[in-house]
């Protein structure tokens, strides 16, 4: 797959894309133009359970207690239990 890289001005891609740099002075930008793979584009199919069943592995039972409450310990952690 070849990619296309030009130099243009940045006011030529304002109207096509929102630039967070748009407020400075940049004036010259790099575009580079990649095609996309079609195979890539497609959204697969992969049901939430097979997800589980690919994950199981990395399980670790011992933690799931403690996972429970993760969020609310660290919160008393960082801030203290006011």
């Amino acid at each position: 797959m070849d990619a296309v890289r030009a130099t243009v001005s940045a006011d030529m891609l304002k109207p096509i894309i929102n630039l967070p740099w748009a407020s400075k002075n940049i004036q010259q930008v790099e575009v580079v133009v990649i095609p996309l793979d079609e195979r890539r584009t497609r959204r697969s199919k992969v049901s939430v359970e097979n997800l589980e069943g690919c994950l199981h592995s990395y399980a670790n039972p011992a933690l799931w207690e403690k996972e429970q409450h993760a969020w609310e310990d660290n919160v008393i952690e960082k801030y203290g239990n006011t």
